[in-house]
């Protein structure tokens, strides 16, 4: 079985002294590409060279996380279309979106960041990687208004990380065209909600992520988490759809490579 972890911040120095380890240990339990995430123009260097040291395993992704969307500006746009021009090791945008739950940052600001970087994402033609905590009121209709229609070249305009919304926001950002990202909370054992979400909205809007060193899943709770984690979400949403896991394996590796355009 082939997995794709789409989203881990393995370039965070918790990971200094073992990274190597990281990925042996993830291409054993069958995780084969991750997507190295850089939301912080500080971190896009150390991403794209990570990326570029694992050319068969690796990707990145270069954003603006919404605890940093008061740097946005509007010479923000062009020296990330210059940074994308520059790398083709990066797959997409992100994470952007927005955090009404830990972000100092005025909404508003977060907003207008959001708005401005998604919608010329769209005119680039480049996915976008989803931030949203305690935001899918606001968030849901921005998507409305920036996606208006379901993409026609690929499949998904991108992908609300982590996706943690109720399961009338993964009907509607999977009918806009968005992957969600199914991470450790799906594992734990009062997310209920959250796992008849990734119900509704089935295998085929689904990817599969870790957020490491974060959000570990339930039999790790307290610890670091890693790309090889991924196998224990992997199986719960096969309980969840009533799969084998190497279907689950098998249809979120083709949703990954379908969001990412990696093929």
């Amino acid at each position: 079985m082939i997995f794709v972890d789409t989203h881990a911040h393995l370039g965070d120095p918790q990971f200094d002294a073992d990274r190597d380890s990281i990925f042996e240990r993830a291409a054993a339990a069958g995780v084969t590409r991750i997507v190295e995430i850089a939301d912080h123009p500080d971190e896009w260097a150390r991403a794209v060279a990570l990326a570029r040291a694992r050319p068969d395993n690796a990707r990145c992704t270069l954003g603006l996380h919404p605890y940093y969307a008061d740097l946005y500006d509007d010479a923000f746009l062009s020296k990330l279309r210059a940074a994308l021009n520059a790398t083709p090791e990066a797959v997409a945008i992100g994470e952007i979106g927005l955090d009404y739950a830990k972000a100092t940052v005025p909404h508003d600001a977060q907003r207008r960041a959001f708005e401005k970087i998604a919608a010329a994402a769209k005119s680039w033609g480049v996915p976008i990687v989803v931030h949203c905590r305690d935001a899918y009121p606001d968030l849901v209709p921005m998507l409305q208004k920036i996606f208006p229609e379901r993409p026609v070249a690929n499949r998904f305009w991108g992908v609300i990380h982590c996706f943690t919304g109720t399961p009338e926001n993964a009907e509607a950002c999977s009918n806009l065209g968005f992957a969600l990202g199914a991470d450790g909370p799906v594992t734990y054992k009062k997310n209920d909600a959250l796992r008849e979400a990734f119900r509704r909205a089935g295998p085929e809007a689904a990817v599969l992520e870790t957020d490491s060193p974060y959000l570990p899943p339930q039999s790790m709770r307290g610890k670091r988490n890693e790309p090889a984690s991924i196998l224990e979400i992997a199986a719960k949403l096969a309980e969840v759809w009533g799969v084998p896991l190497d279907e689950v394996a098998r249809r979120t590796s083709a949703n990954a490579a379908a969001l990412y355009r990696w093929p």
